[in-house]
């Protein structure tokens, strides 16, 4: 749940999707859509409100995105990418809220989500609810990769970005999180106990403002975004649990993946590829071949996705960087070599390049 990245300061920037089709050559010759009708009304409704709530009416907002009001006429609900993107960027631009993605977040309820809220309100337990969320999140136009990982008694929602998203992933991030705490809050009937909540990206001015939004106090720098609550939370059961709804808002699901126009992201099948041989890291021909294009083809796809092989390497090279820091005690030296370093000094300024710190620095809590 939460809503898809759109476009900021002038340019567009493709959205690459995270569909899990299956990946075949076909995929990879197929061009993105951004016209495809497959982002909610509603997000755009939620958006709307609280932009005039902040001051921008609509009428201003449609003008500053040069959208035409009529698109909230859709006959199936949903809007393009490019409609939506244009909006949200608008709104970012001309609402002077830096933490809009966090009061948009709780307006994002089970309504908004359409087929995919009602199966989850309709869900025997929390463990149902997520699992059905989880299989069918795609169809509400995510640019999140999302993934559930139990351990320890917890129960963590990571979700990735599936394509670097720069200035614009704090808003998406935010959002996401922020309407994923607050339904899962509806869902339980009651105030969370035990949250814990990190993103990606460094703590921003307002950082204070997450604990209204969540409860308590985030940590940030994460090797992904994540919510994770104890685990015994999933087997509360639902108060409006309906297993035949379940059962026809699965079919409405299947029905909605076969029929739009979804892709699996391209960028999702290079990390993995990347993340399956750390240390080993294949260069750009060595790519292509294992993903069954051409080198020159892979390259032309990722730079009309706004990106390059080496700035999709550096990002992965960077998440597993946090993670080995912040979850081992593995030393410098160690970490570089299984970052496909062979020089840790060159890992030292690489790093430094990505997060303006030092490993050790990083490590130690320090800048």
């Amino acid at each position: 749940m939460g809503l898809p990245i759109f476009v900021g300061q002038g340019y567009f920037q493709p959205i690459f999707q995270s569909y899990p089709a299956k990946a075949t050559d076909n995929n990879m010759n197929k061009p993105l859509n951004l016209s495809a009708e497959l982002v909610p009304v509603a997000y755009a409704v939620a958006l709307l409100d609280l932009a005039e709530e902040l001051g921008v009416s609509r009428q201003a907002l449609f003008a500053a995105a040069r959208v035409r009001p009529e698109v909230m006429d859709s006959p199936n609900g949903r809007l393009s990418f490019i409609d939506f993107n244009l909006l949200a960027s608008a709104a970012l631009l001309h609402c002077n809220e830096p933490a809009l993605g966090l009061r948009l977040g709780p307006r994002l309820n089970l309504s908004s989500h359409g087929i995919l809220g009602y199966a989850v309100l309709s869900s025997a337990n929390l463990e149902r609810a997520l699992q059905f969320a989880l299989k069918y999140y795609r169809v509400l136009g995510l640019a999140f990769e999302l993934e559930q990982v139990d351990d320890n008694g917890r129960v963590q929602l990571r979700a990735s970005e599936t394509m670097p998203l720069g200035a614009l992933g704090r808003f998406a991030a935010e959002s996401l999180l922020a309407s994923l705490y607050s339904i899962t809050r509806f869902l339980v009937g009651e105030e969370l106990q035990g949250v814990e909540v990190g993103f990606a990206y460094p703590a921003p001015s307002y950082a204070e403002r997450y604990v209204e939004a969540f409860g308590v106090a985030p940590v940030f720098e994460q090797p992904f975004h994540w919510l994770s609550l104890p685990t015994s939370y999933l087997a509360r059961p639902m108060a409006l649990a309906n297993p035949a709804t379940v059962q026809m808002c699965q079919q409405q699901c299947e029905a909605l993946l076969a029929t739009l126009d979804i892709q699996d992201g391209l960028l999702v099948r290079v990390r993995r590829l990347l993340l399956a041989r750390p240390g080993d890291f294949p260069d750009l021909d060595s790519a292509a071949r294992a993903l069954h294009t051409s080198g020159r083809s892979l390259r032309r796809h990722l730079a009309a996705m706004g990106t390059t092989y080496q700035e999709v390497l550096d990002d992965v090279r960077k998440r597993l960087a946090l993670q080995y820091l912040t979850t081992t005690h593995l030393p410098l030296h160690e970490v570089a070599f299984l970052l496909g370093f062979s020089d840790p000094s060159n890992f030292r300024r690489a790093f430094k390049k990505w997060t303006g710190k030092l490993p050790s620095d990083y490590r130690n809590g320090g800048s």
